[in-house]
């Protein structure tokens, strides 16, 4: 196996298992695994010793017809994720892609199986790389399903390159790229195929660096750029982690004394660090009923504010009517903004009275 071979295989599986959980609970992140999934199985099967093992084997070219059904259903897997996150509040356009696929896939084992199980194999051939017309009919049906799953997938990640977010807009240009140069790796296969099923007599062949080149390409660039949005929802995800982790002692301090204010919610993290700045909003506010809510937004006056006022509590000082005022700016309902800034409280009240932390868990 060469270099590229292997390179594909690190980038397929790498991005197989990357996707595995995502793919549990999403149905297009479903077809994007598979997508990846049955392709890096296809390099399997590409794969030199398999290929001798299984033809030595069992003498027929078992290994050839794996690579080929499994590169099809990677490529209508990637077709169809591309369909669904492209079309938008449109219906769907995809209702004829599988079946479609299947008919293609049914055409390729029944012409594998009038041929004896034989595709490229010539009887009483001389020359290494014969081909029979039979199996040149075989691959020029393979190669135009693929290339225009290929081709289709490329035209609508392009377009949806027009409304995109930016981040997301430079992934779908990597993915296009990608998609053109399947096309082309396939397209220069098909042409050298039918080429020497019409002309024989001409005898082309394939150029191994233009193929090798392409075939890379095609899958860094749709490795890469189908992985910026999940680095995108990762780094978010992370963000969303820190900023949890950083309200924690303030949280604890306020739950702690007013226990009532805790929602009890579960969920992913998005949803936790959002009942999080709830609680802490409501503990603030219950804090008012202790001492007058202070006038300044500046986070460190807030967080002492928040510690001389546990202070009080904690003495049995003060039990009034809240103020119905929280502290802190109007964020206009801006959850974004309102987090960042009760992170800047939470940081700062850390310094000033968040010693006395209990282990209240979320």
């Amino acid at each position: 196996m060469s270099v590229v071979d292997w390179a594909a295989l690190v980038l397929l599986w790498g991005a197989a298992l990357l996707r595995l959980p995502a793919a549990r609970s999403s149905q297009q992140q479903r077809m994007l695994w598979g997508a990846f999934f049955w392709l890096g199985m296809s390099r399997v099967f590409s794969a030199s010793p398999v290929v001798a093992w299984l033809d030595a084997a069992t003498a027929m070219e078992w290994a050839t017809l794996t690579r080929h059904l499994t590169g099809l259903s990677s490529a209508t897997c990637l077709l169809a994720y591309v369909e669904v996150i492209s079309r938008g509040d449109r219906a769907s356009r995809a209702r004829w892609i599988w079946p479609t696929a299947m008919v293609v896939m049914t055409v390729l084992a029944v012409m594998f199986a009038i041929r004896g199980g034989r595709i490229y194999w010539v009887d009483g051939a001389q020359a290494p790389g014969d081909t029979a017309p039979a199996g040149r009919v075989y691959l020029a049906v393979f190669d135009f399903w693929l290339m225009y799953c290929l081709g289709m997938a490329g035209w609508m990640f392009a377009g949806y390159t027009r409304v995109a977010p930016p981040l997301l807009r430079l992934g779908l240009v990597l993915s296009t790229i990608g998609m053109i140069a399947g096309v082309l790796n396939r397209g220069h296969v098909m042409v050298i195929n039918l080429t020497n099923l019409f002309r024989p007599e001409w005898g082309l062949r394939e150029w191994p660096s233009f193929g090798q080149m392409t075939f890379l390409l095609c899958i860094v660039g749709s490795t890469a750029g189908t992985s910026i949005p999940a680095w995108r929802a990762a780094s978010t995800t992370i963000r969303q982690a820190r900023a949890l982790r950083e309200l924690r002692p303030l949280w604890e301090a306020l739950t702690r004394h007013y226990p009532d204010v805790a929602l009890g919610m579960s969920g992913p993290i998005r949803v936790r660090l959002y009942r999080r700045v709830v609680e802490i909003q409501d503990g603030m506010l219950s804090l008012t009923s202790i001492a007058p809510p202070p006038t300044s937004h500046v986070p460190r006056e807030v967080a002492a504010w928040i510690a001389s006022s546990l202070e009080l509590a904690r003495s049995g000082q003060g039990a009034g009517v809240p103020s119905g005022v929280i502290p802190g700016p109007d964020f206009a309902g801006d959850i974004e903004k309102e987090t960042a800034w009760l992170r800047q409280v939470a940081v700062t009240y850390r310094k000033v009275g968040g010693g006395r932390t209990g282990s209240r868990v979320a």
